[in-house]
């Protein structure tokens, strides 16, 4: 899946439709609201929203331009399955409103084309909007899939 055949904000959001509280993942621990709240922590965090330890800046400078680089080669169909997830976005609350955690991230998701200027990621340093919103969508992609809203 290139660039350019990555889903619309448009269609994530569309897709966002099939999902329901007792969706059942092919894999990984979440549910279908901790997956969509881990999906607009994802998001604060890209969008410079979520501070992270400075240790992580490390990583992000010494590995993280190499991670970047090697999912975004890939499919977020082919990316691989349960990788670490940061603490920061990592969801631990098991009893979350599904219909309050749908609407956020289809908030977020909207709110997606209005970035237009370079963010700050606390890890990766300066992205351009672009590149911001591709990741966020591959990696919003992944966890559709995870939960079969990908056709």
């Amino acid at each position: 899946m290139s660039k350019s055949s990555l889903l619309s904000i448009g269609e994530l959001i569309f897709n966002l439709d099939s999902l329901n509280k007792n969706s059942i993942p092919k894999w990984g621990k979440m549910n279908s609201s901790q997956m969509m709240k881990h999906c607009s922590r994802f998001i604060d965090l890209y969008k410079g929203e979520i501070k992270l330890p400075f240790w992580h800046k490390i990583f992000g400078v010494t590995i993280g331009k190499l991670f970047l680089f090697y999912i975004s080669k890939k499919s977020p169909l082919k990316t691989p399955r349960n990788l670490k997830t940061l603490n920061s976005i990592k969801i631990r609350e098991g009893n979350l409103d599904f219909e309050y955690e749908k609407r956020i991230l289809t908030e977020k998701l909207q709110d997606l084309s209005n970035i237009k200027q370079d963010i700050i990621h606390p890890v990766y340093g300066k992205m351009d909007s672009e590149k911001t919103r591709f990741l966020i969508i591959h990696h919003t992609i992944h966890h559709y899939n995870q939960f079969g809203l990908i056709n």
